[in-house]
């Protein structure tokens, strides 16, 4: 039978995020429906937010979950399984089974990955990984996107023991790059940052300098720490389109410099594709959600993946647009996260 959810809707207008109450169809053969738990607010969603939006769309590309109901072909997960909820498919050679929903206005639209803020989610399976039930699930939910993007930088870069590491931008993609870099053996990691809170977040995942200096002055300081320059640069700085960037200056010859970003609509993926030219930046590696998770499963449980250091701010639904207004405001240090009360 339907289930009733209970979401967050972009219906238009900048900045709005309404709340509705809908219906979500049975699962279909290679679907699951999922009560949630909690879900990221990223940047950028963000910026899907501030974007007009043809036809309604509910935010969300990362999130936990408890499994209500799957269809007749899935095997990634089963009823009462607790999942991560992420926009990077485990089979792409399958294209996903999309759910078609009816908002409040009578618009009928298929549901694109993962639609994590709201109570409840029907999605393709190929878009779910099981997971043990963790402690803070909540936290756990940046797994799903925002760590699984800076793990695969921190691979697709090939950091390696005793490098040297920059990392522009200290919010919720840079602080799991600079654990994801820790991880991987950095000797040093150079965090730069505007804001102070922000670099004593990243000297907690593991950054061993900061620096509040705008990019252009930290490029400078940097040549002074790191006189050949750095081995390995990551460019987490979200605002893509006004933001002075750091480039490839500061990396000595055959280092590498990789963009960490999950634009939010197509026009900021535009400005992330001239950004990526201009710099001669690369982007992360696809991520493999089966092959990456266990092994960001195992951070959170030895401490190296520190969640509390990186979610720093958790809100219900009804705070959702007071959320997306502090994240704008850059009052959140680190990631924001939805907790969700099920409906009953």
């Amino acid at each position: 039978m339907p289930t009733t959810a209970r979401v967050v809707v972009l219906e238009g207008d900048f900045g709005v995020c309404a709340i509705q109450e809908l219906e979500l169809p049975d699962p279909g053969p290679h679907q699951a429906v999922l009560e949630i738990y909690a879900a990221g607010i990223e940047h950028g969603q963000l910026q899907q937010v501030e974007e007009p939006q043809p036809i309604p769309v509910i935010p969300g590309r990362e999130g936990t979950a408890r499994v209500l109901a799957v269809g007749s072909e899935v095997t990634r997960c089963k009823v009462d399984d607790v999942v991560l909820i992420t926009p990077w498919s485990a089979d792409p050679s399958r294209e996903p089974d999309l759910p078609l929903v009816e908002f409040d206005d009578g618009t009928e639209t298929e549901v694109a990955p993962a639609g994590a803020w709201g109570t409840n989610l029907i999605l393709d399976e190929q878009f779910v990984v099981a997971i043990p039930n963790l402690p803070d699930k909540e936290g756990a939910s940046i797994l799903g996107n925002t760590a699984l993007l800076a793990a695969s930088a921190v691979r697709t870069a090939g950091v390696g023991e005793g490098d040297t590491v920059a990392v522009f931008g200290c919010a919720g993609a840079g602080l799991s790059t600079i654990a994801a870099a820790a991880v991987a053996g950095a000797g040093t990691i150079i965090a730069v940052a505007r804001d102070d809170e922000r670099l004593a977040a990243a000297s907690a995942a593991g950054a061993t300098e900061t620096l509040n200096l705008s990019s252009a002055a930290a490029v400078e300081r940097i040549a002074e720490l790191a006189p050949d320059g750095v081995d390995h640069l990551f460019d987490c700085v979200y605002e893509f389109e006004t933001a002075s960037r750091p480039g490839r200056a500061p990396v000595r010859d055959g280092g590498s410099a990789v963009v960490v970003a999950s634009p939010g609509t197509e026009e900021r993926q535009e400005e992330l594709d001239t950004l990526v030219a201009a710099n001669g930046y690369p982007l992360p590696d696809p991520p493999d959600p089966d092959e990456y998770v266990p092994t960001l499963l195992d951070w959170i449980e030895d401490g190296r993946l520190p969640i509390p250091t990186i979610v720093t701010f958790r809100c219900t639904i009804e705070q959702v647009n007071e959320a997306t207004a502090l994240l704008e405001g850059g009052e959140i240090i680190g990631q924001a996260v939805m907790v969700i009360e099920p409906l009953r």
